[in-house]
């Protein structure tokens, strides 16, 4: 049997490679917009404003704060397009028959993907941020920015224990939505897969498309009783949830989308291994 981690590794590396694409892409967008940028400027960006202090800064300053902000815009273009490339490439795997032979459970084979996934896009916003980071490090020299800085950290160190369980939640929630995202993606592909392996003329791309809407729109309408179900059950267990704690409220929906990911991820395991035959590359 293969062990997780080395499926995992394989499946990163090669994940790795859409994320290192995407970024060079987006670097090579943000140098044009930078270069477009200085020479609507006519190349002389000599003054910096800041909070209405004009300050004198280096060309080579402007120009690099400049990639660093088309940089970050850029990002988020970027994220999308990797949750869309991503998705894809997971479901091609799926359906790999050259992975599906790699002797592992299903199980570890679906977390695998997923994980891998998701880690990717963790990688692709690191290098991201790296990069904003480095480009824009320069403008410290600012005394009006480090004086802004100062400040912000000042105020930061104020924060009480339950803003930081707060950020700390969000962070959690955030990876749960990702996840859940890819578990969605993977439900509606093999559950529609499954279904048109029943189907005649299951390779009609119109058939697919009919089968899909029907269970999206069905995952819709389960969600939303589920959601109010799962509500429902939680504020009669715990009614003081709705007294403003916001610690307890925070659990309270990292529970539920935690339930969410199993039950989704759960389906996604029976289909793959019961009724998703793989296919040749």
């Amino acid at each position: 049997m293969t062990s997780f981690n080395t499926l995992f590794n394989r499946m990163f590396q090669e994940k790795s490679r859409t994320v290192y694409l995407i970024y060079l892409i987006q670097a090579f967008a943000s140098l044009c917009f930078s270069v477009w940028m200085i020479i609507s400027m006519k190349g002389d960006p000599n003054v910096m404003v800041i909070n209405g202090h004009h300050e004198v800064t280096n060309h080579l300053i402007f120009y690099l704060l400049i990639f660093g902000v088309m940089m970050f815009i850029t990002s988020f273009f970027a994220n999308f397009v990797y949750w869309i490339i991503s998705s894809i490439k997971n479901e091609k795997i799926n359906r790999s028959q050259t992975w599906r032979l790699i002797p592992i459970s299903d199980t570890k084979f679906l977390l695998s993907n997923f994980g891998t996934a998701f880690i990717s896009y963790l990688w692709l916003m690191i290098l991201e941020g790296i990069t904003v980071a480095v480009t824009c490090l320069p403008v410290l020299t600012v005394n009006e920015v480090r004086k802004n800085l100062a400040d912000f950290f000042s105020r930061s160190q104020q924060l009480g224990t339950q803003d930081w369980w707060g950020i700390l939640g969000a962070l959690v929630l955030v990876i749960l939505l990702g996840y859940a995202w890819y578990a969605i993606v993977s439900l509606i592909n093999l559950s529609s897969r499954s279904i048109m392996d029943f189907l005649p003329n299951g390779s009609s791309k119109f058939i697919m498309f009919i089968v899909r809407v029907v269970i999206i729109l069905a995952i819709i309408w389960l969600l939303s009783k589920a959601t109010t179900v799962v509500f429902g059950a939680i504020g009669n267990l715990i009614p003081f949830l709705a007294d403003g704690n916001k610690d307890l409220q925070m659990s309270g929906t990292l529970v539920e989308f935690l339930l969410f990911d199993l039950v989704v991820t759960l389906i996604d395991i029976l289909l793959l291994n019961k009724f998703v035959e793989a296919k040749q590359n």
